[in-house]
């Protein structure tokens, strides 16, 4: 006779398994409630930041959640990507190849790091912070120029060479922790969704406004014809014409406001929108990497020209939108390197200085 042997398995045993299984779900469960709330609390941000009537909606949050999920996904996923912070200061430029090429000179570090309003801001807030972690972005812009190359262990003069430079830099939310920065980030990545919705949406809006004021000016032109007509002052036919032509165009503006519906369903269009631009996160925000050679100078070396030349290879992610493309990357800010406002006068307003006898630093 065969007997079933319950694998010898202990008490103890069953119950840490048990115990084990239960708090996976636990973890499960919890992640799951976590995302949930993440992504009402970002539907309810889309909605405040575009227009809070499209509450009045009843379904607006089913709506939109599966496409503010993907689009957060998507979102999570371009953070990821942003390599650790790099160091801005004095020290940082002469050893690191990429705030070299996004700053003319070491001095310009500290004048850039003082004249952001939102970090000055950030360490009066946090009095004991010597750091602060930050968004660096840049605009990045080549143009042709003629200099000396070395090519063969001969200097030419006059060859044709590719000037890369970075202006217009912005330093954007400043952060305690490195984690802070990058929640940040992800803020304003929703933010340039929120953004080009809203101007969508201003459109659309700007569109329903010209015709309501066309109606006006259509309607109070009808009426001072009617008026010439029974006061005799013009030609009838002309007049008639004229009313013909005014009573037309009122006509294809009724029809043009009613193609974009009443208060409901302007609110359906507009979530619509919202939708359309949620549901393509990539055509909307793309984060594309960007190789190159340079040297001290800001001469992109490649092929022949760069032979014999000392360059830096520079590794960039360049944040793409509908209206902009920028470099971007994640800083490292010492509060010691910012400069006084003294400091400040004396390197930006040397004679201003002067007369108010600040002296530079």
């Amino acid at each position: 006779m065969t007997s079933i042997a319950f694998a010898d398995q202990r008490p103890q045993g069953l119950f840490g398994t048990l115990n084990g299984w239960l708090q996976a779900r636990r973890a499960v469960r919890a992640a799951e409630q976590e995302r949930a709330a993440t992504i009402a609390e970002a539907i309810e941000e889309v909605i405040a930041g575009t227009d809070p009537k499209l509450r009045a909606l009843a379904h607006y949050d089913r709506s939109l959640g599966p496409v503010i999920a993907g689009a957060l996904d998507h979102i999570a996923a371009l953070i990821d990507r942003l390599p650790p912070p790099i160091e801005l200061s004095r020290r940082a430029w002469q050893r690191d190849p990429h705030v070299n090429a996004f700053f003319a000179s070491a001095a310009d570090l500290p004048l850039f790091l003082s004249r952001s309003k939102e970090l000055q801001d950030f360490f009066q807030r946090h009095p004991g912070a010597s750091q602060a972690f930050a968004i660096l972005t840049l605009k990045r812009k080549e143009r042709q120029v003629f200099g000396i190359s070395l090519q063969d262990e001969m200097v030419r003069r006059d060859v044709a060479q590719t000037s890369v430079g970075f202006y217009e830099p912005q330093l954007l939310n400043p952060s305690a922790t490195e984690e802070e920065v990058r929640e940040e980030a992800r803020h304003c990545a929703l933010n340039l969704y929120i953004g080009q919705a809203k101007k969508r949406l201003a459109k659309r809006q700007g569109q329903r406004e010209g015709l309501d004021q066309e109606r006006l000016i259509m309607e109070t032109r009808l009426k001072g014809l009617r008026a010439q007509v029974r006061q005799g002052a013009e030609d009838p036919a002309v007049l008639q014409e004229k009313i013909t032509v005014t009573e037309a165009r009122l006509a294809a503006n009724g029809q043009e406001r009613a193609a974009l519906g009443g208060f409901t369903n302007r609110l359906e269009a507009m979530l619509t929108e919202i939708h359309r631009i949620l549901a393509d996160p990539q055509h909307e925000l793309q984060l594309a990497p960007s190789s190159l050679r340079v040297d001290r100078l800001g001469i992109k070396q490649d092929g022949v020209q760069g032979t014999g030349t000392p360059a830096n290879d520079l590794s960039l992610l360049e944040c793409t939108t509908a209206t902009s493309q920028r470099v971007i990357a994640l800083v490292r800010c010492h509060r010691d390197e910012l400069m006084t406002l003294d400091q400040i006068v004396a390197q930006v307003e040397p004679y201003l200085a002067s007369q108010m006898g600040i002296r530079a630093a």
